[in-house]
């Protein structure tokens, strides 16, 4: 007779194998609906019962601009050229930073606004994080629009012939933010420090970032060594790339932009496995 256990047939585990994450970006795709869903019931949370609307996505980038334009008006510096001509490489470097802070704020604390979701059924949670940055891209593009009467109002000219890099370049942008937020998306729902700190670490990325001022000043202070360093922030690198393509400041250096291209690759990487490792745990320790 046979024994019993030998009868049972060993168990399976059905649940996601791939320790790399890469199976969630065919799993997006397939549910491109639900991310759409997501990213429009975002969108119109964010503007409803707002009195100017949609404006306000033009007004803090323009505000902005204005504000450091006056502050380096009345400190006397503006980067070699004259304060107005500076304007479109403040609203360059505003409109970026707009996009990397906007995804990053919003996306790190989506999974725990969502955690009555998140705890009852299944769904690719990689989708809340993501319908974040869909709302900061709107609110880039929508903000994009500002440039061309700047440009027109400070009398500075387009490069149309690199213009149209513009749009890999936003696009090499918003990776590295998707990178970012997944794992940021995914620390917050574990530990929620990641949501205090969020703030501050955002406050001193933008002084870091040339958001405001231009990497020439930077290049006559310091360094090729430390110039490279400095280049390889992504964010910085993304910047200096936008200005060149519509400006035609100064291009970055390719070491600085190899460095930087080499870890927006690590961060979506790594971004993928991790979140991937903590979705298995997300609906208990959410």
């Amino acid at each position: 007779m046979a024994n019993d256990e030998d009868s049972i047939p060993p168990m399976q585990f059905y649940g996601p194998t791939d320790k790399f994450g890469f199976g969630q970006l065919a799993e997006i795709w397939r549910t491109r609906e639900l991310l759409y869903s997501f990213f429009l019931r975002d969108l119109l949370i964010r503007y409803r019962q707002v009195v100017v609307g949609i404006l306000w996505v033009l007004l803090q980038p323009l505000m902005g601009m204005l504000i450091f334009m006056g502050l380096f008006f009345v400190l006397g510096t503006n980067a070699g050229s004259s304060t107005v001509a500076f304007a479109p490489i403040i609203l360059t470097g505003m409109l970026c930073w707009q996009l990397v802070a906007s995804s990053f704020r919003d996306a790190a604390g989506s999974l725990v606004n969502y955690r009555h979701v998140v705890t009852k059924i299944y769904f690719p949670r990689m989708l809340l994080p993501l319908a974040s940055l869909l709302c900061a891209v709107f609110d880039f593009a929508i903000g994009s629009l500002l440039l061309l009467p700047v440009c027109m109002l400070t009398g500075t000219g387009l490069v149309w012939s690199t213009a149209w890099l513009a749009i890999p370049i936003a696009m090499w942008l918003i990776l590295f933010c998707a990178g970012c937020i997944a794992w940021l998306s995914a620390l917050n729902a574990h530990y929620r420090d990641v949501g205090y700190a969020l703030p501050f670490v955002l406050q001193l990325g933008m002084f870091v970032s040339p958001v405001v001022y231009d990497v020439e000043r930077l290049r006559s202070l310091l360094t090729d060594r430390w110039v490279w360093l400095y280049e390889a922030n992504p964010i910085a690198t993304c910047i200096g790339l936008l200005r060149w393509s519509l400006l035609g400041t100064q291009l970055p250096s390719m070491l600085g932009m190899a460095m930087a291209a080499a870890i927006t690759a690590l961060v979506c990487f790594s971004g993928l496995a991790w979140f991937q490792h903590a979705d298995q745990q997300l609906a208990d320790r959410i």
